[in-house]
């Protein structure tokens, strides 16, 4: 079950506060811990127009009004007419706005009215973060009309909400994972959105009953009856945080143990989120969803036979290489101590030519990109093997914990494919690049492709054949046969306005760093949530590579001067020489 992390609110907090896209500095405004429906105890709310307010006024005061705590809109409401009032919604589209400087309001005529903002992001009506490239402004056109001598909004923008100030976003919206269950494995893959914090539990119950989004189609499925709507519209929370789930579905719930439990480990997943809730009741057309031996309410998804978090992996040390020499990277030890030991069983050397280095999670394979990039050489108990069937100009190798080695290319009609670690590799043919189906790379180079901790998506970086256009997308993973990965869905986008992007690495199952420029700012490390939200981390010059070893405190750069640094603190610390750092699969 995917729980999100504080750091990644105060992460958003330090993006709102820069100018949009990418920040390098800006004050540090703590949030409510992410997953925390529960607003502060001093509540907001803005008053509404007074009499002989100027054009300029109401609509400054309507924007500022949609700010209020607890979704009371009223005051917001009485700077609009009663046609208007009635069709806004003040969710549809959410404007975060990159400062905390009030928008600028111009009138172009005594009837209309401009508005303009930097904007960070936008939050659409189901809840997509979509990021804003640094510097982006946003504009609204109000038209307004005298109603009893006093001005008021008669017409607003297509889908407008409201535009949020950097520092009211942590209070009124935030980031939550609606759960979907894996078609891999016994397990939920989360897709995170964007909710206001009012009615939490309703709402991320609404958006449960949605289907699989497109980017983890084929990765996940839903056991939600097609079509099913809640009883009422909403979920009910008792004074000992108990909700009831009642659904009402012109479908059938599917038969079987292993159906109930799929739902029931979704609405727990998702629900229990909101912090007022501990535990769920749980009913489809009136009957209660039961489970032999469980009695409701449930508050835990191992009560339900899913895993409460992914499954401990024993992971071997990351690895290093100075020179041609491959040794243990214990991060464990100081500076001091030197960092680095001889591995157990001493990993073979790798020549200088061979680049990427690539380690599986149990430490006994390494991989490399052969000289001149038109091949894939693994490592095995002091074996090197040709990997068959790879193409040109290969991207960097990586593992997966389900033992599969994912490589890209620039070459032939599949970009991207994996070789399983089970056959013997020195058999040609079952040692050989399998292909992974990815239309939509079709004309691109893989630079890299890494695995999420689950298993169940992938983030890819790619670039034109020439190099212009980087992107980092993420991607559901659909496996075949043996856990074989056979194809990937239609990715979702992190990040906008990318100039260079090199080296990838999942920080932990919500985050991934690359090292990427924008405009005209030199390449550093920046970190992509899926959520969303793109976050600078402390610049390093000549950085080249990224990797990391379980969390955002244990993140290496090796840098173009062949220098080993290490996360600390707000900054970077030296290690020592290294080519390559890899790390295990996990």
């Amino acid at each position: 079950m995917t729980r999100l992390r504080p750091g990644v609110v105060l992460a958003l907090v330090l993006l709102l506060a820069g100018c949009g896209g990418l920040v390098r500095e800006g004050p540090v405004r703590p949030g409510l811990e992410v997953g925390s429906g529960k607003a502060p105890d001093l509540g907001f709310v803005f008053p509404g127009p007074v009499d002989g307010a100027s054009q300029d006024g109401i609509v400054s005061g309507f924007l500022r009004a949609g700010a209020a705590s607890g979704g009371v809109y009223d005051n917001a409401r009485r700077f609009l007419t009663a046609r208007t009032s009635e069709a806004w919604d003040p969710d549809e589209r959410i404007v975060l706005l990159a400062d905390d400087v009030a928008p600028t309001v111009t009138l172009l005529d005594r009837s209309t009215a401009r508005v303009t903002a930097r904007v960070s992001a936008t939050v659409d009506a189901v809840g997509r973060l979509r990021a804003a490239a640094p510097g982006t402004e946003v504009s609204a056109t109000f038209t307004l009309t005298s109603v009893g001598g006093q001005w008021r909004i008669d017409g607003l923008p297509e889908h407008f909400g409201r535009w949020l100030a950097a520092a009211d976003v942590p209070r009124l919206v935030q980031p939550f994972a609606v759960h979907y269950v894996s078609t891999s494995r016994r397990g939920t893959v989360p897709d995170v959105r964007w909710f206001p914090v009012d009615r939490l539990a309703t709402r991320l119950a609404r958006a449960q009953l949605e289907g699989v989004p497109r980017f983890l189609a084929g990765a996940a499925t839903t056991a939600v009856p097609a079509g099913a709507r809640l009883l009422g519209d909403a979920v009910s929370v008792d004074s000992d945080g108990v909700a009831s789930v009642e659904l009402i579905s012109d479908r059938q719930l599917a038969t079987g143990q292993s159906a109930r439990q799929d739902l029931w480990a979704q609405f727990l997943s998702t629900l229990t989120q909101d912090p007022t809730v501990t535990a769920l009741t749980l009913k489809v057309d009136g009957v209660a969803v039961d489970l032999p031996g469980v009695q409701a309410p449930i508050s835990s998804v191992s009560r339900v036979g899913f895993p409460d978090t992914f499954p401990a992996t024993a992971l071997a040390k990351p690895v290093v290489r100075r020179g041609a020499t491959v040794t243990v990277f214990d991060p464990s030890l100081t500076q001091q101590q030197g960092r680095s030991t001889t591995a157990p069983a001493a990993y073979p050397q790798v020549p200088a030519g061979y680049t990427a280095l690539a380690l599986s999670a149990d430490g006994g394979e390494i991989a490399a990109v052969d000289p001149g990039g038109d091949g894939l050489s693994r490592w095995r108990d002091g074996t090197r093997y040709e990997v068959p069937g790879t193409g040109s100009d290969l991207g960097a190798p990586s593992y997966d914990e389900r033992g599969f080695l994912w490589v890209g290319d620039a070459s032939g009609p599949d970009r991207l494919g994996t070789v399983d670690l089970t056959a013997d590799p020195a058999d040609p043919q079952a040692a050989a690049v399998q292909p992974v189906e990815a239309g939509w790379l079709s004309g691109r180079r893989v630079t890299q492709a890494k695995v999420a901790p689950d298993g169940d998506r992938v983030v890819v970086l790619s670039t034109a054949v020439d190099g212009s256009d980087p992107r980092v997308d993420l991607a559901g993973v659909t496996r075949g046969e043996g856990g074989r990965p056979v194809r990937l869905a239609s990715p979702r986008r992190l990040g906008v306005g990318l100039r260079s992007a090199q080296g990838l690495t999942w920080v932990d199952d919500e985050q991934v760093v690359s090292i990427v420029a924008t405009g005209g700012e030199d390449a550093s490390p920046v970190m992509f949530s899926v959520a969303g939200e793109v976050t600078a981390l402390p610049e390093v010059d000549g950085a080249r590579a990224v990797a990391a070893a379980g969390s955002e405190s244990d993140l290496y750069v090796v840098t173009d001067a062949g220098r080993l640094l290490s996360r600390s603190g707000v900054g970077w610390v030296d290690s020592g020489p290294a080519r390559d750092l890899a790390v295990p699969a996990r």
